[in-house]
């Protein structure tokens, strides 16, 4: 929300002091016996605006962006939740521990996103990234190395004489390393790119809060891949799950409708699958019309 200026009507940001437009001072005094409202919190300060939560006038001393972008006074914005999330304590409870209790928040008490502090680096949203995806990606590639590892001896393959050996133990090792190297790495950029799209979205609904929130949320919302523990099953669950919880992340970190977080959180994957989609059924068809007559 913008205000105008008293002089200029210029609009300005709550939290300035001073006039973009014309540079005066939006400090005004009031005029003792005037008809002009004063400020609840400074009675000899003109009031620019009322916050839009507890309704009180507020000088431009007091005025503030909510989360929402809405004009509030000081004193509500500092009764806005900000606790903590426990992986923000792990040189407290140590690494394993912060990364534990968070995952069991996200995965059975969600909600708790709406009182959770917004704030957060992106190297730390990253590394929690990186330790969800190792469950995964460990299961996934020592899935494949048992696979190539017994293939030859369940499924017999006839061969020729001077046909060469095929190393299928080989092959299921080079799967489990590029699993372990490659997976994570993946992971993080996955990352970051679904959390730039995102936050595409959530901007033209009006949040105001800049990308790191928005990556933080994606981050913690990716804790349910740990299920990736518990082989086929868990890569099958852990996506829909984390959607869920993306939902309630954007919401809660954000402050914002449940309209915006669902859009937020499905709008940018719905995107990349049409347009993965699309690319993909646009290469077979060329393939096609160009070698299906011979």
């Amino acid at each position: 929300m913008s205000i105008p200026c008293p002089r200029c009507q210029t609009p300005f940001t709550p939290g300035a002091t001073s006039c973009p437009g014309c540079g005066s001072s939006l400090l005004l005094e009031a005029v003792p016996g005037g008809t002009e409202p004063t400020c609840a919190v400074h009675p000899t300060l003109r009031s620019l605006a009322t916050c839009e939560r507890c309704g009180a006038f507020a000088c431009a001393r007091c005025l503030r962006s909510g989360a929402r972008g809405e004009a509030v006074c000081e004193a509500c914005l500092a009764r806005e939740p900000n606790l903590p999330v426990p992986w923000d304590e792990r040189e407290e409870l140590g690494t394993f521990k912060a990364f534990w209790k968070t995952c069991v928040n996200v995965l059975l008490r969600p909600e708790f996103f709406s009182r959770a502090r917004a704030e957060g680096s992106a190297s730390s949203s990253l590394l929690f990234v990186l330790l969800c995806s190792l469950p995964p990606c460990f299961v996934t590639g020592l899935t494949y190395l048992g696979m190539f590892s017994f293939m030859p001896a369940m499924f017999p393959i006839p061969r020729a004489e001077d046909q060469p050996n095929v190393p299928f133990e080989w092959i299921g090792v080079a799967a489990f390393v590029a699993s372990i190297l490659l997976g994570p790495v993946m992971a993080v950029a996955t990352t970051v790119l679904g959390a730039g799209l995102d936050h595409l979205v959530l901007r033209m609904g009006n949040v105001t809060r800049g990308f790191q929130v928005t990556l933080r949320a994606h981050a913690l919302s990716q804790a349910p891949w740990v299920l990736g523990v518990v082989p086929f099953i868990g890569t099958q669950v852990a996506p829909f799950w984390a959607l869920v919880a993306r939902v309630f992340a954007y919401r809660g970190l954000h402050r914002t409708t449940w309209g915006v977080a669902v859009a937020g959180a499905l709008l940018g994957p719905g995107l990349l699958c049409c347009l993965c989609g699309g690319s993909y059924i646009a290469a077979v068809m060329f393939f096609v019309s160009q070698f299906g007559g011979n």
